[in-house]
């Protein structure tokens, strides 16, 4: 536990200073891949839905501190973004990256479509839909989808890596 709360703050914080700098030089078309989405999904494979909850809330407090226009949405979806993900975990092979780019891309067409809607819902309440926009909007969200797939390739293995790190140290910490 010394060692687990550390690294994930230290991972959040990173991730969202990366976000809204770096990220930038990696656009495709306009869009960027959101790692907080990744970092949450990565999670809760790996640690189960309780520390998927945990990372999805704070990295979502942290987007919402940022850049967000209320205080609490990120948090929210991201807290159940990772509820949802870490009830997958004991069904599904955790050790296979393809299960993470595949959850990843789901994950993701959900979570900016939600998004959408409740951005739509909340702050253009009068506004019309326009088809075009969705059409824009569907490009984007699945855009967004494929780029995060291959961005938790990275992100995926550094957390198993993280994970194998922190089990081994926690075994030999054990006293019989």
């Amino acid at each position: 536990m010394k060692f687990k709360i550390p690294a994930y703050v230290v991972l959040i914080v990173l991730i969202a200073l990366l976000q809204p700098t770096l990220l930038e030089y990696f656009k495709i078309s306009g869009v960027k891949p959101n790692l907080p989405v990744i970092f949450i999904v990565s999670a809760a494979l790996i640690r189960g839905s309780a520390e998927g909850a945990a990372a999805g809330f704070f990295s979502g407090l942290a987007q919402d501190m940022l850049g967000g226009k209320v205080l609490g949405p990120y948090a929210l979806m991201g807290l159940y973004l990772g509820l949802a993900v870490g009830s997958l975990n004991r069904r599904l092979y955790r050790e296979n990256v393809f299960v993470a780019v595949i959850t990843t891309f789901f994950s993701t067409i959900i979570y900016e479509a939600l998004l959408c809607l409740f951005n739509l819902f909340v702050f253009n309440a009068s506004a019309r839909i326009n088809v075009h926009a969705i059409n824009a909007l569907k490009r984007v969200i699945l855009l967004e989808a494929a780029y995060n797939g291959v961005f938790s390739v990275f992100i995926y293995m550094f957390l198993m890596k993280l994970n194998h790190r922190y089990e081994e140290a926690v075994k030999t910490s054990r006293k019989y």
